[in-house]
């Protein structure tokens, strides 16, 4: 009589087959699990694009205090304040001649991240109300009259938010 199971061999090949499959499918979940957290910057990036174009009409300027908005960003109070902290970015509004930049550097709990998940989400919006958006591993520059980003800087996490764009130009 036969004793009826698996051999070592075919239990192997099995487990090679589920190694594989997951070595290819993890990386594509890493990339769509921070895509849905760059939504939670792009949301608020926007919202701050609306409040700053709307103060900006009122006024006649941009402003870097978060508080004079007629928005109210989680962990800002009555206090002047340039930055905002939510579970995963910090956001930080700066002022130049010509234009507002708001960064979103992804963090968690407020710690900046290091190695793949490193990144910036940066908005560019221009006196003419023009707003450029993009991913890059380095933070945009408030005095910089440049709101072109370039591939420098462009990880595969960044080209995932951007859908693909070899600039991380978000649109």
């Amino acid at each position: 009589m036969m004793k009826k199971g698996f051999t070592l061999i075919e239990l192997l090949v099995v487990v090679l087959i589920i190694g594989i499959l997951s070595s290819v499918a993890l990386p594509q979940y890493t990339k769509a699990v921070e895509k849905s957290r760059a939504t939670e910057a792009l949301t608020l990036l926007g919202n701050l694009a609306t409040a700053e174009q709307v103060y900006q009409m009122s006024t006649g300027s941009f402003t870097t205090d978060l508080s004079l908005l007629d928005l109210q960003p989680p962990g800002v109070g009555s206090a002047t304040t340039t930055t905002t902290t939510t579970k995963n970015f910090v956001f930080t509004v700066l002022k130049g001649d010509t234009a507002v930049v708001v960064k979103a550097q992804r963090a968690n709990n407020g710690t900046a991240t290091t190695g793949d998940n490193a990144y910036h989400l940066n908005m560019y919006i221009a006196n003419d109300g023009t707003i450029t958006r993009w991913c890059n591993t380095t933070a945009a520059d408030a005095s910089s009259t440049a709101s072109t980003p370039t591939t420098n800087g462009v990880t595969a996490i960044c080209k995932s938010i951007a859908n693909g764009d070899t600039k991380g130009l978000i649109k």
